[in-house]
């Protein structure tokens, strides 16, 4: 006759032991579980990815704060510049002197040659700027039609610079008039005689005279919106 021996129930802790576990504070692990200390060389890597990470983001910070020192971006808010911009249209604008300093700018100026200027801009070119000096109120759109250096007339419904007329064909052949500044009248070295291409309609330099350096926000290089307008400049 064989007899029963009840077998002994093992505890929680015991049958950790008995499987190879240790119990450490609620946590049970293995007790044969290698282990991989954080070695100097190991920790030189995780401090380089970080100084890595830190830097970039530096960077970027930086070369945003650079570029949007450089450009900007408007809505155009008037319809001086039809047909070749339209209210609502959106354009960038590459805003290098603006982002000089004033002295930078007048020195420039000052030693720059008769029919152009020192920044690039040339007659055509369509900026933006502020028609006070102290730079305030909606900035406006318009062509730069007369440059430093250059005499400018406003004769018969054209427009002469240094007694030659100019060829307009974004004017579409409506004849230039004028009330106030009409010429002849010689540009200074810091100055430029700015239209709209909407000729009656534009409020421009032949209301306000000629504008200086200091006012000039910068040249529009792109227009971005509506997108099936895109287009360089």
């Amino acid at each position: 006759m064989l007899e029963y021996t009840p077998r002994k129930r093992l505890s929680v802790n015991e049958l950790n032991h008995h499987h190879g576990y240790h119990h450490a504070q609620g946590t049970a692990c293995r007790s044969d579980a290698p282990s991989f200390p954080m070695g100097p060389a190991h920790r030189r890597a995780v401090q380089r990815t970080f100084a890595g990470i830190v830097e970039t983001i530096i960077e970027t910070v930086l070369l945003f704060c650079i570029v949007s020192s450089l450009v900007g971006h408007f809505e155009i808010q008037q319809s001086s510049m039809e047909p070749s911009f339209s209210e609502g249209q959106r354009v960038v604008v590459s805003q290098l002197e603006s982002a000089l300093p004033a002295w930078v700018s007048r020195t420039a100026h000052a030693t720059g040659t008769s029919g152009g200027d020192v920044f690039g801009l040339k007659r055509g070119d369509v900026v933006v700027f502020y028609d006070t000096p102290q730079r305030q109120g909606i900035p406006l759109i318009k062509r730069v039609i007369g440059v430093p250096g250059d005499t400018l007339t406003i004769r018969n419904g054209a427009v002469l610079i240094n007694n030659l007329a100019i060829d307009e064909p974004y004017v579409h052949g409506v004849p230039t008039t004028c009330h106030h500044y009409c010429g002849p009248l010689t540009l200074e070295a810091d100055e430029y005689f700015l239209m709209g291409d909407n000729r009656s309609g534009s409020r421009d330099s032949r209301s306000f005279g000629p504008i200086p350096a200091s006012q000039m926000i910068g040249r529009v290089i792109l227009r971005y919106w509506p997108l099936d307008q895109f287009g360089f400049y």
